[in-house]
């Protein structure tokens, strides 16, 4: 199973859709290093991937963990304190998720002036120092975000394997400033940008002989080419916990606060024991993409009554246009591995539940 450790709620960013960290006690560890391990002992492979608030501020205490606690590593940061990794830590690490939301441009307007050259020093620099392992570009895309232009941009970035990227929550909320007729073009140029980006990724197969790391792609790919069914696929709830400073697991990373997402306890649950106390429903659960979906995200489905009116709509409009042109895709894909051209190996991605959770 996977688990969020997050080692804080302190953040060295004040990102305009999120707001530098989160202010609900108790925003440090609570609990011993060898009250996490013994948890974690009752699972026979975990993942553990570090999460804040920014985890690198408590770059120690992740460097204790992994000293002491057996497992498979992960990381999602802001990137801004990546040179400060030794090299023996970066080692350990399988993949390392690092936000950045596309062009310099928009990254820094999102994140602050300087983050974007930052970022890019940091990930030649861990390169340098000996990490192969995954590197994944984690985009946040709030509303007005080209996604045609930052994806291309970041998959052209040698040294990121992967590219994901996530809805901005804040523009589907009750308390969004843009009136309904901004979201719903916005939403359609969205949706366009998509169908370029499908179009795109699939001519690149047929010229470059191989898969672009384009993480809601591959994965969604991966199930129409195999027919296999899919639950919730970051996870939350099924497979991925958030293990939070008091201790407290959450059923996801993002909904700490709120009381459904709370299932267990470090102290006193097995890991085996929270696998399925917080399920997503309806209206996701009678939908025709459920099966390819699963529910896209837990937070928001049980968190309906706080999206502004109607909300629910275009989130949902933008994920079903994202199957419907992968679904139009499929048999040139499905032509291109009879052909030798790529493999179907290609698209069997993430190896493990990494903290992509590849529904946007």
């Amino acid at each position: 199973m996977h688990y969020h450790i997050i080692l804080t709620k302190e953040c060295n960013l004040n990102c305009s859709y999120c707001g530098g960290g989160s202010d609900s006690p108790p925003k440090e560890l609570q609990y011993q290093i060898s009250d996490l391990k013994s948890f974690l002992s009752q699972d026979v492979s975990p993942v553990l991937e570090f999460y804040g608030g920014e985890p690198l501020l408590r770059i120690d205490t992740m460097k204790k963990i992994m000293d002491e606690v057996p497992g498979r590593f992960v990381i999602q940061t802001n990137g801004m304190f990546l040179d400060r990794i030794e090299p023996e830590y970066l080692k350990k690490f399988h993949s390392i998720l690092v936000s950045l939301d596309g062009t310099k441009e928009v990254t820094d307007k999102n994140r602050s002036s300087g983050v974007y050259d930052k970022i890019i020093r940091n990930i030649r620099l861990i390169r340098d120092k000996g990490f192969h392992g995954d590197l994944v570009a984690r985009m946040t895309v709030p509303q007005g975000s080209d996604i045609y232009e930052n994806v291309m941009h970041l998959a052209g970035i040698r040294d990121f394997d992967h590219v994901h990227w996530q809805l901005g929550f804040e523009m589907f909320w009750e308390s969004g400033l843009d009136d309904d007729k901004e979201l719903e073009e916005w939403v359609m140029s969205y949706n366009s940008g998509i169908s370029s980006l499908v179009e795109w990724w699939v001519r690149e197969m047929k010229s470059k002989g191989c898969v672009p790391g384009i993480v809601p792609f591959i994965a969604i790919m991966n199930s129409l080419l195999s027919g296999k069914p899919s639950r919730l696929r970051c996870g939350s709830g099924i497979d991925f916990f958030s293990v939070m400073p008091d201790g407290r697991i959450s059923a996801c990373p993002v909904s700490i606060d709120f009381d459904f997402s709370i299932v267990g306890s470090i102290f006193k649950d097995e890991p085996t024991s929270l696998c399925d106390k917080a399920c997503v429903g309806e209206p996701c659960t009678s939908c025709e993409i459920f099966q390819i979906c699963g529910g896209r995200c837990l937070f928001v489905n049980r968190s309906q009554d706080m999206l502004r009116k109607n909300g629910y709509a275009p989130i949902c409009s933008t994920v079903k246009h994202l199957v419907r042109e992968l679904e139009v895709a499929a048999p040139r894909v499905r032509e291109l591995i009879k052909s030798e051209v790529i493999s179907a190996d290609e698209f069997d991605y993430p190896e493990f539940n990494n903290g992509c959770e590849i529904i946007p």
